[in-house]
């Protein structure tokens, strides 16, 4: 209090690590950043393109690893903050920097998560009807698909400019009066700490850092490439007529003879043991989900899996005991789960768990909502006392100081993107979905990003979670129910427009609660907000450009099953479209899922992560809970320990763990990058029909 009085208090003093979120040390840096913000640091085209670059190779890699497991990663930070430190850039540029390229990574989450859906409900055999046909005509998507994509691609940037942009009317009340948390935040602040250091130590130990992504991404994509790369002939030939290839690893496993055991990747217990009648256990020799364990610990990839357990240890081996009725699209008929014997946990699975596990995330997500309801009103009253005018006529914010520039983006541009959206995103739609739906959609998404927005920020503000999932649900059932119920749209129309607008409405959900981080951290650096929101606006173009790409190829070449992904969350908005819109409603297990997912939601707070999780196989998320197993014994048996003996300080602490961020981060970029290029090897003969 005493430096603050005399404003002596620098940003990185050591008596700001014990004074976060006090709001007292945050209406100070405010205040301090206005007066002296203008000359700390200088936006900077080359700060920016580095972020771009970074950014853009981590929008490529989440859509892999989006389709793989279900959840894209934010590992772009730590490469731009050691390739910024590296250059001994200051905090501040390292700050503008990191948030181009968590600008343009993160706006991918629409196409990561919605957008294969569409192929999925239009040429995968799993969602064929009862007839023969499809809930999604392709006459739809084709020969425009790429048009679609473009579609999808403008009103994207729209929606992700919204997104940011309403940001603006939160930033000062949820980071400076009534500062939100950000768990894990500290970690970041100490990162930019030592990035101010431009000593040699520093320096050297960036270097090493970025040597460790490059040697650990090398290593982890040679052993994806003979994991998953079809090198080997089996003498089989396909429907097609063309030769049947395995990789280097089911090779070894045919030769050997324990291809009951090794499969594509899994080890498991074998279909023709009497235990998979009831469960499915297994592992996945997927490096990337070690990693991502490692990055949540070991509570946090624990209570993800929490879904996964319950469906494989619960809920398919009650359905196997009861022989649970369960309606098969595909011929129009009821089974029973007993019928399938050794495969019945997979069609329990399939056909059981899943619609469960639908329920659970519109249950948590309406509950985490409802959560959430003191939100409106006092962000109702946040945009009032912003808005209205003070008595010398000038707006209560001072975004523009006298003499100086723009301290923040004017709100009033608010206005202006919001008709901006309204108009363009209308304009975009109609000439293939018409005007009355058009316009109806654009207005949706104009509002519910606001108000989700608002619910986005202040979750990830207090958990560092996203609930991306919940929301969009929540919105494709919205928009399912006004085209088909009230436009009077077809299925096809209706599946293919809803779909669209959840993929526009994910992008910009996402980039809501994704800024809460840049800002929090500029706040602590001394960067004016100005320079963050024009970071993350410039990073969301080039971003939404190559999610767009490399979405229309995934989703094509997953549709198709050229390529084997789990794909948990397109899945699931793939599954609750057909259920909402074609064949019979499994009311019964949508209904216990509900009450699951409200259950959990307010046992957990993670409601919608236990419904994805029930979506997951076993073979994925026990990886992640090795990881993060793993983790936690790292830090208490080596790290801990190496503090406590060889008396290391903070500083060295953290650029121990740093270093295990990074091995991390390599060994999802290994994977990523190298299933991204078998992607391509699967897609590029199919992109004739296109």
């Amino acid at each position: 209090m005493k430096a603050i009085e005399d404003g002596t208090l620098e940003y990185f003093d050591t008596e700001m690590y014990s004074n976060f979120n006090t709001e007292v040390l945050e209406e100070y840096l405010e205040e301090k950043t206005r007066k002296s913000g203008f000359g700390s640091t200088v936006w900077k085209w080359n700060q920016v393109q580095l972020g771009l670059i970074i950014g853009i190779i981590f929008a490529i890699i989440n859509q892999y690893v989006g389709l793989k497991v279900g959840m894209i990663v934010s590992g772009s930070w730590y490469v731009a903050y050691l390739a910024a430190m590296a250059l001994r850039w200051t905090p501040g540029e390292v700050n503008i920097s990191a948030s181009t390229s968590t600008g343009a990574a993160m706006v991918c989450t629409g196409f990561v998560f919605t957008y294969p859906a569409i192929y999925l409900l239009a040429y995968s055999p799993k969602y064929q009807m009862s007839d023969g046909s499809y809930l999604i005509d392709s006459a739809l998507l084709l020969p425009n698909s790429w048009s679609l994509a473009g579609i999808a691609l403008v009103a994207s940037i729209l929606g992700g400019f919204l997104g940011v942009l309403y940001f603006i009317i939160f930033r000062r009340v949820w980071l400076v009066e009534d500062p939100l948390p950000l768990p894990g935040f500290e970690a970041s602040v100490k990162l930019m700490d030592i990035a101010q250091e431009t000593s040699t130590g520093s320096v050297e130990s960036a270097k090493q850092s970025i040597f460790l992504v490059g040697v650990s991404s090398l290593i982890v994509g040679v052993f994806t490439f003979f994991r998953d790369f079809p090198l080997f002939k089996t003498g089989v030939v396909d429907v097609a007529g063309e030769a049947v290839k395995i990789s280097a690893l089911d090779k070894i496993a045919n030769t050997i003879g324990i291809e009951r055991f090794y499969n594509a990747g899994d080890i498991m217990v074998p279909f023709d043991n009497a235990l998979t009648k009831y469960t499915w256990l297994g592992f996945n020799l997927t490096p990337m989900m070690v990693a991502i364990g490692w990055f949540m610990k070991f509570r946090v990839a624990l209570l993800v899996s929490l879904g996964t357990f319950f469906t494989w240890f619960v809920v398919t081996p009650l359905a196997a005991i009861f022989g649970y009725p369960f309606y098969f699209p595909i011929d129009g008929a009821y089974h029973s789960v007993t019928d399938y014997g050794t495969l019945a946990s997979l069609y329990s699975y399939s056909y059981v768990a899943r619609p469960m596990a639908i329920g659970a995330i519109l249950g948590g997500g309406i509950t985490g909502l409802l959560k959430m309801a003191p939100v409106f009103k006092t962000t109702a009253a946040d945009v009032i006392e912003i808005v209205k005018p003070s008595g010398d006529g000038e707006g209560s914010r001072k975004d523009y100081i006298e003499g100086r520039g723009w301290y923040e983006w004017p709100i009033t541009h608010i206005l202006m993107i919001l008709i901006v959206t309204l108009i363009g995103v209308t304009l975009v739609f109609t000439p293939q979905f018409g005007l009355l739906p058009s316009f109806f959609f654009a207005l949706i998404l104009c509002l519910t990003t606001f108000a989700l927005g608002a619910i986005a920020v202040k979750v990830m503000g207090e958990t560092s979670i996203e609930p991306v999932s919940g929301t969009s649900f929540i919105v494709l059932l919205m928009l399912v129910l006004l085209f088909d119920k009230i436009l009077g749209l077809s299925v096809s129309e209706t599946a293919l427009l809803a779909l669209v607008g959840t993929t526009v409405f994910g992008g910009a959900i996402s980039m809501s609660g994704t800024v809460i981080g840049d800002y929090k951290a500029a706040l602590y650096v001394g960067n004016r907000p100005m320079h963050i929101m024009k970071t993350e606006l410039v990073g969301i173009i080039p971003g939404t450009i190559v999610s767009a790409l490399f979405a229309g190829l995934l989703s094509l070449a997953l549709a198709k099953e050229e390529l084997i992904l789990y794909a948990p969350q397109a899945n699931a908005f793939a599954a609750f479209a057909q259920i909402m819109l074609g064949g019979e409603t499994p009311w019964m297990l949508l209904t216990i899922g509900f009450f699951i997912g409200i259950f959990m939601e307010l046992l957990t707070g993670m409601g919608t992560a236990f419904g994805l999780g029930m979506y997951l196989p076993m073979v994925v998320t026990l990886p992640m809970v090795v990881g993060g197993a793993l983790r936690d014994w790292w830090e208490t048996t080596v790290l801990d320990r190496d503090v406590e003996k060889l008396g290391l300080t903070e500083k060295e602490r953290t650029l121990r763990l740093l270093n295990t961020y990074m091995i991390a981060t390599g060994l999802i970029v290994g994977e990523a990058v190298m299933g991204t290029l078998l992607a391509i090897y699967y897609v590029w003969p199919l992109l004739g029909g296109i």
